[in-house]
């Protein structure tokens, strides 16, 4: 528990106290310290719609190459070889490779195998009338997308969920009654032990998925020239699209699930029309962005409303605070699946957008839309809901249904 005075405001992304109010303490901040500033855990924090964006597309002063949530920033930059951990010209380079699995042609070419997917995963519980939708669907969807994706063998979808579950737990400190991360073994399991060996096969038989892209294809140099990827590297980028590919879409189906059981008449106008999935699919990500806060280093002396943000600071931009600023969007507490959006920023902008955006997007649309045409409407038990909380994602671990 945090021990602050009730007029104080308080904003620690690690506290769990603080991470199931998140909204009344970042609309707080918005108001009355658009600048904030915690001085125990040494970072800067950015709550405001205009702001955030401001600095997620000047990836020249807020750089990512020193970590990009409070848990691993550190002086040092970060050691992985992962795109998300640089920046340009760096990061352009080493995306450019993965962005080739990302096509609108092969997310397209995803949608029957996600369909298939959904109702692999729907049809044993159609007899349940009661069942816990993380447990059963959210969570086992994305990791089914990203190994199909990647070209692994099916049946792994388990082991894949657990080591990404692993990876990015937080836990307390008994001793210290700190928040902190569970050093997960993300790199240690099957899952990823068979990379090396289903590499070297894909050289000899390519196939169309992300391996057989990772394996074939060199990494392009600032100089020109270019050399094969390692297997650090591979592993890098398989743990970088598993880890953020399944923890985001199964908190933005377990978010969109419980907002629709709150507000039964836009469930109910879902089922009568299903063409209106699409935006709300953006409407939830907008309402409850599953991944709220990405961090950034500051590399020169900036200033936000009055206030100075030294060079070498650490500095949150919380984008899930953006997206309620009443500032940018009417009404911004208010969820509505009719809502006109010009620009949510759960996905992030500018150089650092999310690579698997489109990816997200359909298999939210497939799995809320088969949702809907089962069961039509769907009760939770709030009182037995649990939060997750993680050093990347927001949301929730278990949803109990009733249908």
């Amino acid at each position: 528990m945090t021990s602050t005075t009730d007029d104080e405001i308080y904003y620690d992304p690690f506290d769990f106290d603080v991470d199931v109010r998140a909204h009344e303490v970042w609309r707080r901040m918005r108001d009355e310290a658009p600048i904030y500033r915690n001085d125990a855990k040494n970072f800067f924090a950015l709550t405001r719609y205009d702001d955030v964006l401001e600095c997620l597309l000047d990836t020249d002063t807020y750089v990512s190459r020193f970590g990009t949530t409070l848990d691993m920033m550190s002086d040092d930059e970060f050691p992985l070889p992962m795109f998300i951990f640089r920046d340009p010209p760096e990061h352009t380079l080493l995306r450019k490779l993965v962005s080739r699995a990302f096509t609108p042609r092969k997310i397209d070419g995803l949608e029957a195998r996600i369909e298939r997917v959904c109702g692999r995963l729907l049809e044993p519980l159609e007899d349940a009338p009661v069942f816990d939708f993380v447990e059963a669907f959210s969570s086992l969807l994305p990791p089914t997308v990203i190994l199909a994706l990647l070209g692994f063998p099916e049946g792994l979808e388990t082991e894949m969920r657990a080591s990404v579950d692993g990876g990015l737990a937080i836990d307390e400190d008994t001793t210290t009654g700190s928040r902190v991360l569970v050093e997960g073994e993300n790199l240690g399991n099957a899952v990823y032990e068979m990379i090396p060996d289903l590499c070297r096969e894909r050289r000899v038989n390519p196939t169309d998925d992300l391996l057989t892209v990772l394996a074939t294809h060199e990494r392009e140099l600032e100089d020109g020239s270019t050399r094969p990827l390692t297997n650090d590297e591979i592993m890098g980028y398989v743990a970088l699209i598993a880890g953020a590919g399944s923890e985001t879409v199964a908190r933005m189906l377990a978010w969109g699930i419980v907002l629709l059981a709150d507000h039964p008449d836009q469930l109910r106008e879902l089922g009568e029309n299903d063409a209106l999935i699409p935006n709300a699919i953006e409407e939830i990500l907008r309402y409850e962005a599953p991944s709220p806060v990405q961090g950034r280093r500051v590399m020169r002396d900036v200033e936000f409303h009055g206030q100075v943000v030294p060079a070498g600071s650490n500095l949150l931009l919380v984008n899930g605070s953006g997206n309620r600023d009443e500032r940018h969007f009417a009404d911004a507490d208010r969820f509505d699946i009719h809502r006109d959006i010009d620009r949510h920023l759960s996905f992030g902008y500018g150089a650092h957008f999310c690579i698997g955006a489109a990816l997200a997007r359909l298999e939210g649309r497939i799995g809320l839309a088969q949702m809907v045409q089962r069961y039509g409407t769907w009760d939770v038990d709030h009182a037995a809901i649990e939060w997750v909380h993680t050093s990347t994602v927001r949301g929730y671990k278990s949803v109990p249904l009733t249908v």
